[in-house]
């Protein structure tokens, strides 16, 4: 036991001491949609329930438990919160946001009775926080995030699957090894404020073709000394200059750096709108240099 704490104090010392050293920067990237499908017109009715059985949640500890719960919780408000500001929508929540117990009534039954037109059920909601990247510097980690809905019309006899997957970055810390990083990583349990965050922004991904909304990815964006001068021309919104600075390092015989090099490029090209060019210049990043910032970025391009 007192190995243990004299290891953990080691490492946490480690960790102040090598706080410095970020080898990475966060750009937000904002990208506007429209609607592709649209709720019926004149006044509509949405019932809200709940169809995620949390009682399979019982082999977690209490504190990831009460993290999923908050997280599902969050993304029902979310969906009621988006919902209610369409034109002519009604939106009745009828999760229990205490205990989320399952609503065991039909969808017919809950449509007659509540003189409903859809209803949008929440079938699971499993969030994790993951290892994503690990070199000689440092220790990154991703906020994942799986939700599934389904949405009901005409009293159940018509539905559709409303699903997501989310990966965005949540954190990283200095690589201080294998026991001290095992120690340090962050946990579901301990991070219930990203759970929640994380499940409203998958949620949004899942209701996306009918409401109007905009997503800001916080790209993650080397800093190393030779990229310096680009990133900081990134960060500036200076997305011409950032280009011809960054251009060069394509043809860099270090395929490291050309990778990296394409990669940022890639960002600086979906800042702009530009997303096939985005996505021609993440597959080069990928093709020079395998990252897994790079595989996300192509994923998350490819949807856009």
């Amino acid at each position: 036991m007192m190995e243990m704490k004299a290891l953990k104090f080691i490492c946490l010392c480690l960790v102040v001491l090598l706080s410095s050293c970020d080898s990475m920067k966060y750009l937000p990237v904002s990208l506007d949609y429209t609607p592709n499908l649209t709720f019926k017109p004149g006044p509509t009715t949405i019932l809200l329930t709940n169809n995620f059985d949390v009682s399979k949640l019982q082999n977690f500890t209490k504190r990831r438990q009460r993290s999923i719960k908050a997280g599902a919780v969050a993304a029902i408000k979310y969906a009621q919160n988006e919902l209610q500001q369409l034109p002519n929508m009604k939106v009745i929540n009828l999760v229990d946001t205490v205990d989320l117990k399952i609503n065991t009534d039909s969808v017919k039954i809950l449509t007659l009775t509540n003189h409903a037109d859809y209803v949008l059920q929440l079938n699971n909601f499993v969030p994790s926080i993951d290892l994503s990247e690990l070199n000689n510097s440092f220790a990154a980690y991703t906020s994942t995030v799986q939700i599934d809905f389904t949405l009901f019309e005409d009293g159940g006899s018509s539905s559709k699957k409303l699903n997501a997957f989310l990966n965005e970055p949540h954190s990283e810390m200095p690589n201080i090894g294998l026991i001290g990083n095992l120690i340090f990583q962050p946990t579901v349990g301990g991070n219930m404020e990203s759970v929640m965050k994380s499940a409203e922004h998958a949620t949004k991904i899942a209701l996306q073709d009918y409401l109007p909304y905009t997503i800001t990815h916080n790209r993650p964006i080397y800093n190393e000394d030779w990229i310096q001068p680009a990133t900081n021309e990134l960060l500036a919104n200076n997305y011409a200059k950032a280009d011809t600075l960054l251009r060069p390092f394509l043809k860099d015989p270090n395929n490291e750096r050309a990778g990296k090099a394409a990669y940022q490029l890639a960002i600086v090209y979906e800042a702009q709108g530009r997303v096939e060019k985005a996505i021609k210049m993440v597959q080069i990043a990928i093709d020079k240099f395998k990252s897994n910032y790079a595989l996300m970025l192509l994923d998350e391009l490819k949807t856009e």
